[in-house]
């Protein structure tokens, strides 16, 4: 019998492979992912819903409202009302898929960040009373752009439906133009601080009607800026600082009403 002179080579783990494949090759990607903080610049469909609703209200914001075009019938509450109606329709047929889903913002922590919105309103308070004392002295009179609001509150059943405005169509129409498209739109083509500065400043001259009304209404529009951009750019946030604002003032004045009427 012949026998293999070689020396039988015993596998212990005969399922290895005796062989091993080539590594593959190293793929090098280089990828420039947008920050999410990052803004994207509007497209031509977005240029066009904000051409149709921001040049109309800026032209209201700038020459006033055009009362000529109204019936002589019409009360200035009537006009304010036709006006804010239209605004508010263009504002959530254009702008509600952006408004709506803005709201998950409260899934996380939402007592906090309701009660850090009471928190900021008490302190817009304080800083807006000591700025009018410091303005006019111990006694400084009602800013005239609230004395307008008053006035309108106090029209009948036309003020009931201004009041709704005032406190829920108001503040959306305005968040819409100075913080969404202002700072949110903008801000893709110029440093968030320039167009924040920007529209804190255009909000508060909007609402004034002398030099001092500026600096009253100016603590406001800063909270509502910085609640804004320190949320993420979140318009449903500052929405509700601003209907909240709006809503207290206005349950102030019918209660005023009301005590001066049963005096």
């Amino acid at each position: 019998m012949t026998t293999d002179p070689r020396p039988t080579e015993i596998s212990l783990s005969p399922q290895t492979p005796t062989e091993f494949p080539s590594p593959l090759p190293i793929v090098t990607t280089t990828t420039y992912a947008t920050p999410a903080s990052s803004p994207t610049r509007p497209t031509r469909t977005d240029w066009g819903r904000i051409a149709i609703f921001g040049i109309p209200y800026a032209a209201f914001f700038l020459v006033g409202v055009p009362t000529w075009i109204f019936p002589a019938s019409w009360s200035l509450t009537a006009i304010n009302l036709a006006i804010d109606t239209v605004l508010l329709i263009v504002v959530l047929a254009f702008f509600a898929r952006e408004f709506f889903p803005a709201f998950s913002y409260l899934r996380t922590h939402p007592f906090l960040k309701i009660l850090l919105l009471f928190g900021l309103w008490i302190l817009v308070v304080i800083v807006q009373a000591a700025t009018r004392i410091a303005l006019y002295g111990g006694n400084p009179p009602v800013a005239e752009n609230q004395q307008q609001v008053i006035n309108a509150l106090n029209d009948g059943t036309l003020g009931l439906a201004f009041s709704f405005f005032v406190t829920v169509g108001v503040p959306l129409v305005e968040e819409m133009f100075y913080r969404h498209i202002l700072i949110g739109k903008l801000s893709a083509y110029a440093p968030t601080w320039l167009v924040a500065s920007i529209s804190a400043a255009l909000f508060a001259y909007m609402h004034s009607h002398q030099w001092q009304d500026f600096f009253s209404y100016l603590p406001l529009s800063i909270v509502l800026t910085l609640i804004y951009v320190k949320s993420g750019k979140n318009v449903a946030y500052s929405w509700l600082f601003h209907t909240l604002n709006n809503t207290i003032m206005v349950a102030l004045m019918f209660t005023m009403q009301g005590a001066l009427q049963n005096a």
